[in-house]
């Protein structure tokens, strides 16, 4: 698989990450924009993950739902650079998903 097609799989939640995951990691050539979009969809799912988990456990439900649209249009925005074969971080903090996730995504 070429790096466009492991990096739009890795927009699928869960399942495909972990497929892209793999697949990049059983490829020869390590291809950049597959390493890029691995590192924002691992972040964005974290950030999905955690930032649900914790304000359902505090009940903050009235932030729960704009917190979650956030998240998907963030998904959206990233999914759309992978498609345009793209390398630019999501708002705000998709540079941070690269620096913190440099070292498990070579």
């Amino acid at each position: 698989m070429n790096g466009k097609n492991i990096a739009l799989l890795s927009y699928i939640p869960f399942l495909g990450w972990i497929i892209a995951f793999v697949l990049y990691f059983e490829s020869k050539t390590k291809d950049s924009i597959a390493r890029f979009h691995l590192r924002q969809t691992l972040g964005l799912q974290i950030l999905f993950l955690g930032g649900s988990m914790i304000l359902g456990f505090f009940r903050v439900y009235f932030l729960l739902f704009p917190f979650e649209i956030i998240c998907f249009a963030l998904w959206i925005v990233g999914l759309l650079n992978a498609l345009k074969e793209e390398q630019k971080p999501v708002f705000y903090i998709g540079h941070y998903f690269q620096e913190w996730f440099k070292n498990f995504i070579r």
